[in-house]
């Protein structure tokens, strides 16, 4: 009888243990080795409007006063001159030209040798500034005497009688229109340095820009080449378009790398649809990490207690990776039950609410058995619904506050002095999301307008 009891209490050891069921196994992590969707390069529009009427204000502002100075009779001429502005400077644009109407008042005085005589007069120019950029977005003018015109030649004065004097007033517009051109095309080249300015941008779109510093969103431009369109005159406006093309990414969490740097691309003209002249496109690549996904999860979860009848759990920590097309969520529970559970669900797009959702999210085939056998009633608790609300809403309010944010920085945003970006951002479409090592990625479309405004030089 001993011998049997023994062998009886050993039989009920191994029955209890065989039928003990441990903890649900985790899912293994694993990830597509190519990617599920490919993101079409963005073209970003950039329409630069000069406004005529601004441009002559700040041409007569910067031409103020005196054009021309010569003080020294030591010069070969004999001659001091002295020509100031006689009103507003005049100009029109020609394809790649711009006319002026310099009017000009002339002070004179003239070395005779025996004595000085002084002179005065009054003359229109007519000058032509052709420009032009080069291959490393250099611009190059050169400014030149069309024709001109006499208001009052010169006459000189001597012993108060008034001589005609051709010659003079002929070694005056010489040397004025070379005055002149000269620095008209040297005011050019020393303020309005394109390929600086140019060079500048190009440089700052491999930066991160931080989109939203409360949600912690950065948008990587990634820019791949740099254009612009041959410039028009179309009423009182200068217009042109700098194309970007690029392959932008908006990225949640820490602070990403900069882009790695490419040199500026040599200067090319691109023709453009004149039905797009403002619209900009961007397709973006937005990675939710999964450190940032498990922050904002714990967030709205941690601490959560989920009750059923006299059992309860308490949500102690949360874990994301992917699985193939499917995101794992390691949710870590104490209480009741101290352990993982496991569900899964893929991200898809709703197009009807224009968001990503984590679909059917559900618990693993093991998770379930698990709970079919130990913990039926932690199955019928509400802890899967609030987590599948907090999934969906997890996307749903990262993209929109991006959207926001990228919203307010189009509105009146000065790049400098008198260069304003004005812009409106009319929709965001999303595409699909897939999963990959790094996190959550998720394929959209901004669109809408994007324009530049040049108020003067």
């Amino acid at each position: 009888m001993h011998q049997l009891s023994t062998l009886a209490f050993v039989g009920l050891i191994f029955l209890f243990l065989g039928c003990k069921t441990t903890q649900p196994i985790q899912p293994q992590a694993s990830y597509n080795t190519e990617p599920i969707l490919t993101t079409q390069p963005s073209i970003i529009r950039i329409p630069v409007n000069i406004n005529l009427p601004n441009l002559e204000r700040a041409l007569n502002e910067q031409f103020a006063g005196s054009l021309y100075q010569d003080d020294t009779f030591e010069d070969g001429d004999k001659m001091k001159v002295t020509a100031e502005k006689d009103g507003d400077i005049k100009l029109a644009v020609e394809g790649m030209a711009i006319n002026y109407q310099v009017p000009l008042a002339l002070w004179i005085e003239y070395d005779l040798g025996i004595t000085r005589v002084q002179a005065t007069g009054r003359l229109n120019l007519d000058l032509k500034t052709a420009f032009d950029i080069d291959r490393n977005w250099q611009l190059s003018t050169q400014t030149a005497l069309q024709e001109y015109e006499w208001k009052e030649k010169p006459r000189i004065r001597f012993g108060g009688v008034s001589i005609p004097a051709s010659a003079i007033a002929n070694a005056i517009l010489r040397r004025s229109e070379a005055m002149i051109s000269d620095n008209i095309d040297e005011a050019v080249a020393t303020n309005f340095r394109l390929e600086d300015y140019v060079g500048s941008a190009w440089n700052l779109m491999f930066k991160a820009y931080e989109v939203s510093p409360e949600y912690q969103t950065w948008l990587l431009v990634n820019p791949k080449d740099l254009g612009m369109t041959p410039i028009q005159v179309i009423d009182d406006q200068m217009q042109a378009t700098i194309l970007v093309q690029s392959q932008p990414e908006l990225r949640f969490g820490n602070e990403p790398a900069s882009s790695s740097y490419q040199p500026l691309p040599p200067f090319t003209y691109r023709n453009l649809n004149p039905d797009a002249e403002r619209g900009f496109e961007i397709f973006l690549d937005a990675t939710l990490s999964y450190a940032e996904a498990e922050r904002l999860t714990r967030e709205n979860l941690v601490g959560e207690r989920f009750e059923q009848g006299k059992r309860y759990v308490v949500v102690d920590d949360v874990q994301l990776y992917g699985q193939g097309r499917k995101l794992v969520v390691d949710l870590r529970l104490s209480g009741s039950y101290n352990g993982s559970i496991f569900l899964t669900g893929e991200p898809t797009f709703n197009e009807r609410r224009n968001r990503i959702e984590i679909d059917n999210l559900e618990y693993t085939l093991d998770t379930k058995n698990f709970l079919v056998k130990s913990a039926a009633w932690l199955a019928k608790g509400t802890i899967k619904q609030k987590l599948q609300e907090n999934m969906d809403y997890l996307l749903d309010y990262n993209l929109r506050d991006a959207r926001e944010q990228m919203q307010e920085q189009l509105g009146g945003y000065s790049l400098g002095p008198g260069v304003l970006l004005n812009g409106e951002l009319e929709t965001l479409d999303l595409h699909n999301a897939y999963l990959t090592p790094n996190g959550i990625k998720v394929v959209m479309a901004f669109r809408g307008e994007l324009g530049v405004e040049v108020d003067g030089l």
